[in-house]
């Protein structure tokens, strides 16, 4: 019994050192099995963290790249608008222009005279003025 029990503890022993040394082998000690399970979670973390930090700067750059052609259009629809109001304001200025010539037109003398003309008014001829030497006031 001995001879057997020799032989059999050294198979053993053999079998897990075996198993130790080879990790892909199918004996693995729990030592080796919670090592390997925390090197492919580190392995899957970086591979995922690799993938999150592309992913974020991916949409960062699309985010960017709109952000970018709103600012640019809403630019270029602002400076549309102002040289409209600019071509406005500069088309009433030109009428308030022509306006004003128009009304020194119409103030002057000899739309006056005309306008009497056609009004059939008279000219006055005998203008007597009365003088009062102190001043008058109405009760």
């Amino acid at each position: 019994m001995g001879f057997y029990s020799q032989n059999f503890s050294s198979f053993g022993n053999s079998a897990a050192i075996a198993g130790r040394s080879s990790i892909k082998g199918k004996v693995l000690s729990m030592r080796e099995k919670k090592s390997s399970t925390r090197e492919s979670k580190v392995k899957g973390s970086a591979k995922l963290g690799l993938v999150s930090a592309c992913f974020m700067l991916v949409a960062s750059v699309i985010a960017s790249g709109a952000f970018y052609l709103y600012q640019v259009n809403d630019l270029a629809t602002q400076g549309y608008e102002m040289r409209e109001i600019e071509n406005q304001i500069q088309g009433l200025e030109k009428e308030s222009k022509k306006m004003r010539i128009r009304e020194v037109e119409l103030r002057s003398m000899y739309n006056i005279e005309k306008a009497t003309e056609n009004l059939d008014l008279v000219n006055a001829v005998n203008v007597s003025y009365v003088e009062m030497e102190s001043p008058v006031a109405m009760k």
